[in-house]
C-alpha cells in the first residue's frame, strides 16, 4: 500500500474546509500532487480527514474575482483578487470529516507536505470509512 502524502491546513480554514464550506486551498506553491490526500490540522498532531485533490489552478485576478463568490464566500474586491495573482489553488472535492481524529507525527521541517508512515496510512483509511 502507498503512504499518504497529507496537507497542513490552519485554523480556521480546516475548519471550513471539513465543513464543506471552503473547496480550495491556497498555496504560493504549485503541486503536481494529485489523487487522495490526508487533511492535518495544524499545531494539533493528528489527522482529521481525507480529501481528492483533483486540480491546481494558478490564480489570476480574474480567476479569483470571478469564482470566489462561485465557491460561497463573499465577492472580492479588485484589490483581493489582485493579492491572489501568482497564488495557487489547490482544489479538493470528496472531504471526508474524520469522527475520530488519528494521532501522526509530525516530521521536522514539514511545512507544506507531511508524508505518513504505512501504520499511520492504514489507520487514515480506516477512520475515513467509518466517518463516511
Amino acid at each position: 500500500m502507498e503512504t499518504l502524502s497529507a496537507i497542513p491546513i490552519r485554523e480556521p480554514w480546516i475548519d471550513m474546509i471539513l465543513a464543506g464550506k471552503k473547496k480550495w486551498e491556497i498555496r504560493s506553491k504549485l503541486t503536481k500532487k494529485i489523487g487522495p490526500v490526508a487533511l492535518i490540522r495544524a499545531g494539533s498532531g493528528t489527522v482529521v480527514g481525507t480529501a481528492n485533490l483533483t486540480e491546481v489552478i494558478q490564480l489570476t485576478p480574474q480567476i479569483a474575482y470571478e469564482k470566489h463568490s462561485i465557491m460561497g464566500f463573499r465577492p472580492l474586491t479588485k484589490a483581493e483578487a489582485k493579492d491572489l495573482e501568482g497564488q495557487y489553488a489547490w482544489v479538493l472535492k470528496d472531504i471526508i470529516k474524520f469522527k475520530n481524529p488519528v494521532p501522526y507525527k509530525h516530521p521536522s521541517g514539514a511545512v507544506t507536505w507531511v508524508t505518513l508512515d504505512e501504520q499511520t496510512t492504514n489507520k487514515v483509511h480506516a477512520e475515513a470509512k467509518r466517518s463516511k
